[in-house]
């Protein structure tokens, strides 16, 4: 357990020592339903509510504050670790397997983005074991007791965030594939055994929000929005670059092997992988691949065995990924090497405590175009419906309206507000709401700036 221990201790060194995400809404949407706002009706998020809510008490314990965070997503890291080490040795049946399993996943883990909160982290535990016993259920002619942990794991996995309902639909095809030769009522059962604990949690869900009065809201934000909705919405898509789908390339050969060897479990396992890679759609980020290269760790250790016995030609590939991961790590290291928190950086710490010696606890302000974990920071609060400055939100019907009378009726005496950057039309930072910036412009003055870029605006009078 020794070397286990030093990867560990080694993965631990990296992420406390690179530069850390702790994205806006995992300490925003918190915040705001501890205050008396209510999910989907007040709160505007497009992700299922099970993260939401086990944030919610968690920052009833712990604050808003970085450092809980921190350790929490670090604990939650170590857990994926430990959760590849086992799988791989479990299912590829030796310690050198599992321990290539998860160097591999260690050493591109931290430069695709790992040290940071967000759903997809969350999500990656439970995907990987509903892999696993569907890879085991795969394997097996037994009952389908596997098929059934698997099917928890992934309703937990949809819980967090939608995208799971991908992998359902890859773990339905192969059910069907699986039983070609069999009778249709044989794959219709088993489908159901996958599918039943998922329509029970969507079900549930629905009934706890019918019962606060806001289902309606419910279904728009989750299910109607991500699925229906979004892509379509300006600023939405943003797909990965030329460069970057090279690099996405070059580490997916590592599944070469897993692809051409005989035997449906080994391409079954890289097949998963890359049906995951479309969890990164449509807003395309590095972080949004760990789940996948969780998975792709699990071959690694045969794979890499494959190309070391083949011909000088595979050595070669070989050679070619370990550079191109050698190359993508050097660089983040270089960049990353620091201990600061992303978006709570110094200067949003200084806007936040100048918010707090100029307004009462909980006093309402109004956030343009600036950095809205500025609310638990600094004890301030939103006016109702919550929105972030997103086109994708902004620019649905009604929606600027709703904030514009949000704005009218609680009267916030403060906005504070970044300049808009030049810039496309509908990217971050440069996007103007119209409606909304028309009312500020109208009610509100210049009044102080408050740091590097932030300004205070006060309410004009009358």
């Amino acid at each position: 357990m020794l070397p286990l221990l030093l990867i560990f201790f080694v993965h631990l060194f990296l992420l406390v020592n690179t530069r850390f995400t702790l994205w806006p809404e995992m300490v925003v949407y918190p915040y705001l339903l501890n205050n008396g706002f209510s999910l989907y009706k007040d709160i505007i998020n497009p992700y299922m509510p099970f993260l939401t809510g086990f944030l919610a008490i968690f920052a009833k314990i712990f604050g808003y504050s970085p450092t809980p965070y921190k350790i929490f997503t670090w604990i939650l890291i170590l857990t994926i670790d430990l959760l590849v080490f086992f799988i791989a040795k479990k299912t590829l049946g030796g310690l050198k397997s599992a321990y290539f399993a998860l160097i591999f996943f260690v050493i591109l883990s931290v430069p695709l983005g790992i040290n940071g909160l967000w759903f997809d982290l969350v999500q990656t535990p439970f995907i990987l074991l509903s892999c696993c016993f569907f890879f085991r259920y795969f394997e097996s002619n037994k009952s389908n007791r596997n098929l059934l942990w698997s099917s928890l794991f992934l309703a937990v996995a949809f819980s967090i965030k939608q995208q799971a309902l991908l992998l359902l639909l890859w773990f339905i095809i192969v059910i069907i594939f699986k039983n070609k030769n069999k009778k249709f009522s044989h794959s219709f059962s088993e489908i159901l055994v996958l599918i039943i604990p998922l329509m029970i949690m969507i079900f549930s869900t629905g009934v706890v929000f019918l019962t606060k009065g806001y289902l309606k809201d419910f279904l728009f934000w989750t299910i109607y929005f991500p699925f229906i909705n979004a892509s379509r919405m300006p600023g939405y898509l943003l797909l990965p670059t030329i460069r970057q789908l090279l690099l996405i390339f070059t580490f997916m050969l590592i599944l070469y092997p897993s692809l051409i060897r005989k035997g449906k479990s080994s391409f079954l396992k890289a097949a998963s992988a890359i049906v995951l890679i479309f969890f990164a759609y449509p807003r395309f980020d590095y972080f949004h691949l760990i789940p996948t290269l969780a998975i792709i760790s699990l071959s690694t250790g045969d794979n890499f065995y494959y190309f070391f016995k083949k011909n000088l030609s595979s050595k070669f590939l070989l050679v070619f990924i370990i550079a191109s991961v050698s190359v993508l790590s050097t660089k983040y290291f270089l960049r990353n090497w620091t201990p600061e928190v992303r978006f709570f950086e110094r200067e949003i710490l200084q806007s936040a405590t100048f918010l707090k010696t100029v307004t009462d606890y909980h006093q309402k302000i109004y956030i343009l175009n600036g950095p809205d974990q500025l609310f638990p920071l600094s004890d301030t609060l939103p006016t109702k419906p919550w929105v972030d400055e997103f086109p994708w939100y902004l620019e649905l019907s009604n929606v600027q309206q709703k904030v514009v009378e949000g704005l009218n009726l609680e009267d916030p005496k403060f906005v504070v507000f970044k300049p808009y950057e030049k810039g496309n039309k509908f990217e971050i930072g440069s996007y103007r709401p119209k409606l909304i910036l028309d009312y500020i412009d109208k009610s509100y003055m210049d009044f102080i700036q408050i740091s590097d870029s932030h300004w205070l605006k006060n309410k004009k009078l009358n």
